[in-house]
C-alpha cells in the first residue's frame, strides 16, 4: 500500500471533521447493520434468517419450559432460598454480561444479540441438556455399570451434550444476523454469554440440590456455601469460558460464509475439541481436592485467555489496517483514521474537536468503524501497516 500522500496536520481531517465517505464507499453504508432486523434484502437470504429466528425462538421457549418442569418443584418448597440463590446470582450475571461485552475490541457488540446469546444459554440449552443429559447418563449406566455411570458420568455427558448445545445458539444467532458474527472474536464473545447464562442457572440448580443434600436444613447456609463454591471458586473456568472457544470456532466458519478452506475447517475443529476437552477436563473425577479443584479452573482460564488474546490481536490489527484504508480514501490523517480501532483512540480524536462538533464527528467515527469491520473481514488477511 502507497503512503505517499503527507499526513495534515490537523488532527482528524484538515478542517476538524470526519469527511463523508466518498461515493464509492456508499455501498458500505447500505449494508445492514447489526441492530436492524434479522433478514436481508432478498429472498434467498431472507429464508434462512427468518427460519433460523423460528427455531431459535422455537428452541428458548421449549428450553425453558423443561427447565421450569424440573426446578419449579425445588422452588415452591424452599422459595426463601431460591430467591437469595437468584438474587445472588442476578448481581454475577450484570457483572458477567457487561465486563464480557466490553472486552470485545473495538467496540462492544450488539446489545440485542448479546442479550439473545445469553437468554440462548438460560433457556434452550439448560432445557434441551436436561433431557439429553438424562438420556445418555443412561446410557453409560448400562453400558459401563452405575460405578462407572456415578463416577465418570458428568465427564463423559456434559462434553458431548452440553457444548454442543449451547453453540447451538451462536450458529443461529450467525445465520439470523450475519454482520453480528464478522469473525471469531464475536463467536467468542457471544460463545462467553451463551456460557454466563448457562452457567448461572446451572448453579441455581445446585444451589437447590445442595439444600437437598443437607436434609433439608440450614437451607441458607446451603445456598451461601454453593454459591462460594461454584462462582468464587470454580467460576473462572466454567461454562463461559468452555464456549467462548466452541464459539469461536463458529466464528471462523461464518466468516467464511459457511464454506471454510482445509485450514479453516481444521482450526474450527481444533478450537471446538478444545472446548470439549476443557468441559471434559473440568467434569472429570480428577484432582478432586480444594487444590486441585482451583488448578484445573485456571487452567481452563488460563486457555481461553491465550485463545481471546490471539483472536483479539488478529481482529483489531485487521481493522486497523482496514481503518488506514478507509483514512486513504476520505482524506482522513492516517494515524488518526487507525486510532479509531480502540475505545481511548476515539476518544482522544474526539476531544481534538470543538465541543458542538462532537457529535457529528461520533457519527462518523461509528460509520467509518461499520465500513473497516465491513472492509476487515471481507478478504484475505494483509501485513500490518508500518
Amino acid at each position: 500500500m502507497s503512503h505517499a500522500r503527507p499526513e495534515p496536520d490537523a488532527p482528524f481531517s484538515a478542517d476538524g471533521r470526519v469527511p463523508s465517505p466518498r461515493a464509492s464507499d456508499q455501498e458500505h453504508e447500505a449494508i445492514e447493520r447489526p441492530t436492524g432486523p434479522p433478514w436481508g434484502p432478498t429472498r434467498h437470504r431472507r429464508a434462512p434468517r427468518l427460519a433460523a429466528a423460528a427455531l431459535f425462538g422455537l428452541l428458548c421457549v421449549v428450553g425453558f419450559v423443561l427447565m421450569l418442569n424440573a426446578l419449579f418443584g425445588a422452588v415452591l418448597v424452599f422459595p426463601g432460598e431460591a430467591a437469595l440463590s437468584i438474587l445472588l446470582l442476578a448481581m454475577v450475571g450484570v457483572v458477567g454480561f457487561l465486563l464480557l461485552r466490553r472486552i470485545r475490541p473495538v467496540r462492544e457488540p450488539d446489545l440485542v444479540y448479546s442479550l439473545s446469546a445469553l437468554i440462548w444459554g438460560m433457556t434452550g440449552a439448560v432445557g434441551l441438556a436436561l433431557v439429553a443429559n438424562g438420556h445418555l447418563s443412561s446410557i453409560w449406566n448400562k453400558v459401563g455399570g452405575l460405578a462407572f455411570g456415578s463416577v465418570w458420568g458428568a465427564a463423559s455427558t456434559a462434553p458431548l451434550n452440553e457444548e454442543p448445545l449451547k453453540v447451538l445458539g451462536v450458529v443461529l444467532i450467525a445465520v439470523m444476523a450475519p454482520l453480528v458474527v464478522r469473525g471469531p472474536i464475536d463467536g467468542f464473545i457471544l460463545g462467553a454469554l451463551v456460557g454466563l447464562g448457562f452457567q448461572l442457572v446451572e448453579d441455581f440448580t445446585y444451589s437447590l440440590n445442595m439444600i437437598l443434600m443437607q436434609g433439608g436444613v440450614d437451607g441458607m447456609v446451603a445456598v451461601v456455601r454453593s454459591f462460594f463454591l461454584r462462582v468464587g471458586l470454580t467460576g473462572l473456568g466454567s461454562h463461559w469460558a468452555m464456549t467462548a472457544v466452541a464459539g469461536a470456532a463458529v466464528g471462523l466458519l461464518a466468516a467464511a460464509s459457511w464454506r471454510p478452506g482445509p485450514g479453516r475447517g481444521t482450526a474450527a475443529a481444533l478450537l471446538f475439541l478444545l472446548a470439549m476437552g476443557m468441559h471434559w477436563l473440568f467434569d472429570a473425577p480428577l484432582l478432586g481436592t480444594v487444590p486441585g479443584i482451583v488448578l484445573k479452573a485456571l487452567s481452563i482460564f488460563l486457555t481461553t485467555m491465550i485463545v481471546y488474546f490471539l483472536l483479539r490481536r488478529a481482529h483489531r490489527s485487521r481493522v486497523r489496517r482496514a481503518l488506514a484504508r478507509e483514512g486513504e480514501e476520505l482524506g482522513v490523517r492516517r494515524s488518526a483514521a487507525m486510532a479509531l480501532a480502540s475505545r481511548g483512540g476515539r476518544d482522544r480524536e474526539l476531544a481534538r474537536v470543538a465541543r458542538p462538533e462532537r457529535p457529528a464527528v461520533r457519527t462518523r467515527q461509528e460509520q467509518m468503524i461499520d465500513s473497516a469491520e465491513d472492509r476487515a473481514f471481507d478478504g484475505p488477511p494483509r501485513p500490518d501497516p508500518p
